[in-house]
């Protein structure tokens, strides 16, 4: 059984007990449960229950498993002959979940 949720703009095709990386969840501490309620699409060995845009009645349960920063993105800006050097670097955050139970 596997569902398609979306979250933080994003969708993202999770089953029970996988574990994703979305963007940072703002209010929520490590170790709570997350109720995701925007489920696109569910599917199990018998049918398949397709959203328009979300199924009704669906949700999938999440644990926060801890909130992080990526590695480091450099970004240059160069022009020649004119001594124009720019740079700029990013950490951008997320939250690694792990999905419990899909309720279809």
């Amino acid at each position: 059984m596997y569902a398609i949720v979306e979250v933080g703009g994003k969708q993202y095709r999770v089953s029970e007990g996988d574990s994703f990386e979305t963007e940072k969840l703002k209010n929520v501490k490590e170790g709570e449960n997350v109720t995701l309620e925007k489920v696109l699409a569910v599917r199990n060995e018998k049918d398949t229950k397709i959203g328009s845009p979300y199924v009704e009645g669906a949700k999938v349960t999440a644990t926060l498993v801890k909130n992080g920063r990526y590695k480091k993105v450099h970004t240059i800006k160069f022009k020649g002959r004119k001594g124009y050097r720019r740079v700029k670097n990013h950490r951008q955050w997320y939250s690694l979940l792990k999905v419990e139970k899909i309720e279809a």
